[in-house]
C-alpha cells in the first residue's frame, strides 16, 4: 500500500492531515490510522484526519464523518495527482457525489470549490438549561449547534459547553458534534468560533477554521461569508438545489 501523506488547510486553518491509499480500509483501521496520522502531523498543527482512494474516487474521514474543509483538500490531493480541475467524488458522511472545481494560485496556494447536491442543512430552534436560545443544524455526518454570542475562550469553559450540550440533546451518537458561536461585528461580518468532538476518534478541538461550522453559521444568519478564527473568510452559498463551499486552501507540508 502507498504511503504517501500530505496536510492542507482551509483559510489559513483547519489542518487536514491526508494519506492516499491504494485501496480502502476497514472502518476499525480508518481510525487506528487516523490517529497516528494526527500524531505524525501534531507539530504542523493538524486537526483532522482522512484518507484518499483515488481509485475508487473516495475520500473517507479516519472517524466517518462529514468534513466540508477535508473535503476541499481531497480535491486538492487529487487534482495534484491528476491535474483535472474539475473533479466529482464520494465522502464521507454525505450521500451525493461532491463536485469540486480547483483554481491554482501560487505552488502551495488554490482556490477550491465545493458543490454537495441536495445537501440539506436541516435547522430547528432550542434553548439551553439557562434560556438562551440556540439553533440545531443537521448536515448528516455532523451536526452544529450554533450560538449567537461571546466565545468563552478559556478552554476549560468551553469544553464544559461543549459536554453540557451533548448532553441534553443527546448527542452522544452521532458521528461529530459541533457547537459554534458567532457574533456580528459592527461592520456586518459574522465571525465564527466551532468547537468540534468526533466520537470514533475522540478528537476535540476549537478549530481555526470549520467549514461545516460555516454552513450551520450561513443556514442560521443567511450570511454567504463566514469570518473564521484565522480572520480569512469561507463562503457559503445554500440554495434548494445543495450547498457550495469555497476559500483558499494551502498545502502545508
Amino acid at each position: 500500500m502507498t504511503k504517501n501523506q500530505t496536510l492542507i488547510t482551509a483559510a489559513g486553518g483547519n489542518g487536514t492531515a491526508i494519506e492516499i491509499l491504494d485501496q480502502a480500509l476497514t472502518r476499525q483501521e480508518y481510525e487506528s490510522r487516523g490517529k497516528a496520522l494526527e500524531s505524525d502531523f501534531a507539530a504542523d498543527g493538524v486537526e483532522q484526519a482522512g484518507f484518499l482512494i483515488p481509485s475508487d474516487r473516495h475520500f473517507e474521514m479516519a472517524g466517518g464523518e462529514f468534513c466540508g474543509n477535508a473535503t476541499r483538500s481531497a480535491a486538492v490531493a487529487l487534482y495534484k495527482g491528476y491535474r483535472e480541475s474539475s473533479l466529482s467524488f464520494t465522502v464521507s458522511g454525505f450521500a451525493g457525489t461532491v463536485n469540486a472545481s480547483v483554481k491554482l494560485l501560487t505552488e502551495k496556494t488554490f482556490f477550491v470549490e465545493a458543490t454537495f447536491p441536495e445537501m440539506v442543512a436541516k435547522m430547528k430552534s432550542a434553548k439551553l438549561r439557562d434560556d438562551t436560545p440556540v439553533s440545531i443544524v443537521d448536515l448528516g455526518g455532523i451536526v452544529h449547534v450554533v450560538i449567537e454570542g461571546e466565545f468563552p475562550k478559556d478552554e476549560k469553559t468551553y469544553t464544559a459547553a461543549h459536554r453540557q450540550i451533548v448532553d441534553q440533546f443527546g448527542l452522544h451518537e452521532r458521528d461529530a458534534v459541533g457547537v459554534v458561536w458567532f457574533q456580528r461585528e459592527p461592520n456586518g461580518a459574522v465571525v465564527i468560533h466551532p468547537v468540534v468532538w468526533v466520537r470514533a476518534v475522540d478528537t476535540f478541538y476549537y478549530e481555526s477554521s470549520c467549514g461545516s461550522g460555516t454552513i450551520a453559521v450561513g443556514r442560521v444568519t443567511g450570511s454567504s461569508s463566514i469570518v473564521q478564527p484565522t480572520g480569512k473568510s469561507i463562503s457559503a452559498e445554500i440554495t434548494e438545489s445543495g450547498v457550495n463551499l469555497s476559500s483558499e486552501m494551502e498545502v502545508v507540508c
